[in-house]
């Protein structure tokens, strides 16, 4: 599990690979890709899936580069309405490569269809050791719940989706999980 993290943006996204399955699957990509690809290369896998958290409004994500390049097939949450081809995972479902399980928590909030995914190293054991939080959860903070006024969402309704998906989903999960978000500090 690999950050790449883009300053100016302060967008994180990350590769997960299993070099013994020669599989990568990536995060909340940003638009170059080429980074991911000379990585994935590097550790001698390819990359066969990519994950959206959301639907991003603040950067131009490279998913559909992605598909493109290498063939990866799109994950986005059960709740997302998007024009191109995807498959929508809902709350519990999993993709293995390798001894990689991602398993994904439903988390609407900062918007209807956010998802968090956690990360299991099947060769370690059952427990999760990360979770990619997206724009859920922050170090320190939250998404924002007021972006989706344009399509019909209120902050309230958003904001009790998010307190629901903070307090059922992420925090039951074990202390020594490690929380990943999609942004940093200046974001």
């Amino acid at each position: 599990l690999r950050q790449h993290y883009l300053g100016c943006l302060a967008h994180a996204s990350y590769l997960i690979a299993d070099e013994k399955a020669g599989v990568a699957a990536v995060v909340d990509p940003r638009r170059d890709v080429e980074e991911y690809l000379a990585e994935a290369e590097e550790l001698g896998c390819r990359v066969d899936h990519v994950f959206l958290t959301h639907l991003h409004a603040d950067f131009i994500a490279g998913h559909l580069e992605l598909r493109e390049r290498v063939g990866a097939r799109i994950y986005l949450g059960a709740r997302a309405a998007a024009e191109y081809e995807f498959t929508p995972l809902a709350d519990g479902e999993t993709v293995e490569f390798g001894d990689v399980r991602i398993e994904v928590l439903e988390t609407p909030g900062h918007s209807p269809e956010s998802i968090s995914l956690l990360v299991t190293d099947l060769a370690r054991g059952g427990e999760p050791l990360a979770v990619l939080t997206g724009d859920t959860l922050f170090i320190g903070d939250v998404g924002r719940p007021d972006l989706r006024a344009s399509l019909g969402w209120s902050a309230e309704d958003l904001g009790a989706l998010l307190y629901d998906s903070v307090r059922e989903k992420l925090l039951p999960l074990p202390d020594e999980t490690l929380v990943y978000p999609a942004h940093g500090a200046g974001s």
